[in-house]
């Protein structure tokens, strides 16, 4: 045949491939018809890829009913607030179903904030699995709070606070997923060093930190415990806190390095306090444990083969003042590098990787000394996460009005300073934000 012939053959074909390829584009009308079917544009953060090649969708991306729940501003929760609330629930147990209508109005709102924010991160943040993990329980527990019918009498109580019990404990792993997901995008070569996510990460557990306290409050209102006030203890007594942590913590220790220091207490071993017992046992813990663990590894290292390892104590002081409590805490674990204490307060950051090998060995060379039966490997160990302990406890401390700091002293040991506000004595400044 002709060259023209031949030209015209060929536009046939191209023009039968071309509407081919739209019609497969149709079926998928979020994909722009210019993209092959099966790719993945790196531009979109949006499109996951299953095993079988298909493309999937992260849900709640084009959900316009996300955004609006996020424009709304959320209502401040005053500490004095918070509080009457909870005595009004003793004098008039209806006031409940009061506090249940405004939980219902207000965690989508805060669900809804915290979406557009992981919506907002980079591309090789989004499709990581631990942080999609993390997007779908959240767009899971926003859709299921939209949907639950108004809160009008005991029985639709009843069935939100289990709701709400079953999302806090469905909710509470995702701490860890964050972190592993946060660890796994920073390993990138070149591009995790470029990650700024300490921002994000602040917004994000603060905002859980104020739904946890928001609706376990709800669900401790109804149990009506003596000396509590919702989840508040009002006589939550830091000597007895300070004990449980410490021996949570030495287990810990004993588990990993077959030794552990003592905790000396001093001070104020009579004090009371209101606040909420699981935030100071996560905070005590954290403290302790990283306490703990710097103190065997810095002797260990420092004991020499064959020479008795003498372990230092850690020490706890309670310093009572008005309004706030102090609780000052002292290890001989050779401080922080100067390098390492820019590093302390960023999320995902831990010495722990550094040190595995130097302090297996330590530790195993000064087995006979020590008598150990077994010391376990460096790498099983308990004592060092994923580098959220201090970060989210400064946290926990700032939420409430109080405070972390600490002060290196390099060679020899850190003194950490841990600031409680009492929450019967705040004001109304302090908001659940």
């Amino acid at each position: 045949p002709c060259i023209v012939h031949r030209l015209a053959a060929r536009r046939s074909m191209w023009s039968s491939g071309a509407r081919a390829g739209l019609r497969r584009c149709r079926q998928l009308p979020s994909v722009p018809p210019f993209m092959p079917r099966g790719r993945i544009p790196p531009w979109r953060p949006v499109w996951m890829q299953a095993a079988d090649g298909k493309v999937e969708f992260t849900p709640g991306f084009y959900d316009n009913l996300i955004q609006k729940y996020a424009e709304q501003a959320s209502d401040e929760v005053s500490l004095r607030q918070f509080m009457e609330r909870g005595k009004a629930v003793w004098r008039d147990p209806s006031t409940v179903i009061e506090n249940a209508q405004f939980l219902h109005k207000e965690l989508p709102k805060r669900l809804a904030k915290r979406l557009l924010d992981l919506q907002f991160l980079p591309y090789i943040v989004v499709i990581n699995p631990n942080i999609k993990r993390v997007y779908e329980a959240y767009y899971g527990a926003f859709q299921t709070l939209c949907n639950f019918p108004e809160i009008e009498d005991a029985e639709k109580n009843a069935e939100f606070t289990a709701l709400l019990k079953r999302l806090v404990d469905e909710h509470g792993p995702l701490v860890e997923s964050l972190a592993a997901g946060l660890r796994e995008c920073k390993s990138k070569p070149i591009i995790g060093d470029q990650l700024q996510l300490d921002g994000f990460l602040n917004s994000m557990l603060t905002s859980r930190i104020s739904r946890r306290v928001l609706a376990e409050q709800h669900i401790a209102l109804q149990q009506k415990r003596q000396k509590y006030i919702g989840i508040v203890c009002t006589e939550l007594n830091l000597k007895e806190s300070i004990d449980f942590a410490s021996r949570r913590a030495q287990q810990v220790c004993i588990e990993t390095y077959g030794m552990s220091p003592d905790v000396r207490i001093r001070g104020d071993k009579n004090a009371v306090i209101s606040y909420i017992p699981t935030h100071l046992d996560y905070m005590l813990f954290e403290l302790l444990k990283n306490a703990m663990r710097a103190t065997v590894e810095h002797a260990s290292k420092s004991g020499g083969k064959g020479r008795k390892v003498t372990i230092p104590s850690v020490d706890v002081q309670i310093c009572m003042g008005k309004g706030t409590v102090t609780l000052k805490f002292c290890d001989q674990g050779g401080g922080i590098s100067e390098e390492d204490y820019e590093k302390v307060w960023n999320y995902g950051f831990t010495t722990a990787e550094q040190d595995a090998e130097q302090v297996a060995a330590a530790v195993q060379s000064n087995a006979a000394s020590m008598d150990l039966a077994s010391v376990p490997s460096a790498g099983s160990s308990k004592m060092a996460g994923l580098g959220f302990g201090l970060p989210l406890s400064k946290l926990y401390a700032q939420y409430f009005g109080g405070d972390l700091e600490l002060v290196n002293l390099t060679g020899y040991g850190v003194d950490v300073y841990l600031s409680i506000k009492l929450l019967e004595d705040s004001d109304s400044d302090c908001y659940i934000y």
